[in-house]
């Protein structure tokens, strides 16, 4: 019950140079980020660190309410893109590291079939 006043469920599906960040605790909300500066390369759908922490920041911002006492955020990422074979250990790391670099507590990499947003609510909370 505490747990819920403090936390926000964010489901982030990622594309090259694109976030599709949904809020699924509470009210659903969306926000797509697709900056004019490229944070994928040819080889790697994360390849600019810090320009997708950043776009990522940004994003996960106009998703959640402000409010006097800031919840952090549970995400679960999913990579929709250029993970032909699973991905590496560098490929989780970096993208576990840009959701901790937003302020998660928590964090999640899913591969597989697109979620609903009360699948991906589901699977945060059995992680």
């Amino acid at each position: 019950m505490i747990k819920k006043l403090f936390t926000e469920k964010l489901y982030v599906k990622i594309t090259r140079n694109r976030f599709e960040i949904m809020k699924v605790s509470g009210d659903l909300a969306v926000e797509v980020v697709s900056p004019a500066e490229p944070f994928s390369t040819s080889r790697l759908l994360i390849g600019e660190f810090r320009l997708a922490e950043r776009h990522l920041s940004d994003g996960i911002k106009k998703v959640l309410p402000k409010q006097f006492l800031k919840k952090s955020p549970e995400i679960l990422m999913h990579p929709l893109e250029m993970i032909e074979g699973g991905l590496s250990e560098v490929e989780e790391k970096i993208l576990r590291e840009i959701a901790l670099g937003t302020g998660a507590h928590k964090v999640e990499i899913w591969l597989g079939k697109e979620l609903t947003p009360q699948e991906a609510a589901k699977k945060l909370e059995n992680a």
